[in-house]
């Protein structure tokens, strides 16, 4: 799941830069890009959705496991993002960042054109300055997340454990509160005591 974040995000982020780049002339004449960027905030959207549930998905242990305390928690949260290893997982991102930018931006030709513009048009520039942008912001992207995502997962795990907090001690106040109430209900006068009031005093009766 973290691969599909960080490779939706960085292709969603990278791609108008490059083809605004490109547009500027910057990568010399030659048409380049679609001349437009509309693909951006659907990718946007949907990284959103994935980094959110990858939140979801690293918290959700943490916050299961009652007999750990929240240092220990949050600990393995940190050991978990840093075994990572970016390295390893980096040309797997890229991948998946490249086949995320070819959906996008084939999606937009068609939108646009009405067909795919074909070549290598969804690039955004020039082959090996593309691949080589696109690869910088893989990894730029990668570690930016690696930290970001980490501290949204502590995040999480903190208001979850706070709000489970406030729902036991509630939880745990009802039926003590039902018990005193039921305890003020059954109290009752004694039937003596409630008959004193109507008999004569002893010395009339006698």
């Amino acid at each position: 799941m973290f691969c599909l974040v960080t490779a939706v995000t960085a292709a969603a982020l990278a791609d108008p830069f490059v083809e605004a780049a490109s547009n500027a002339g910057l990568f010399g004449p030659g048409r380049y890009t679609d001349h437009s960027t509309i693909d951006v905030v659907p990718a946007l959207a949907v990284a959103a959705a994935f980094a959110l549930l990858y939140v979801v998905m690293r918290a959700r242990p943490a916050l299961a496991d009652r007999s750990r305390a929240l240092a220990r928690r949050l600990h393995a949260i940190d050991r978990a993002a840093g075994a990572t290893r970016l390295a390893t997982l980096f040309p797997l991102i890229f991948i998946a960042q490249l086949a995320t930018l070819f959906v996008m931006e084939t999606v937009e030709q068609i939108a646009i054109a009405g067909h795919p513009l074909g070549g290598t048009l969804w690039l955004g520039a020039p082959v090996p300055i593309a691949l080589a942008l696109h690869a910088l912001a893989c990894a730029v992207t990668s570690a930016l997340l690696t930290h970001a995502l980490g501290a949204l997962t502590r995040a999480a795990v903190r208001i979850g454990l706070f709000v489970r907090g406030v729902a036991m001690v509630r939880t745990a106040a009802v039926p003590l509160f039902s018990r005193r109430r039921r305890s003020f209900a059954t109290v009752r006068i004694h039937p003596l005591a409630t008959r004193a009031g109507k008999r004569a005093p002893p010395f009339l009766a006698a």
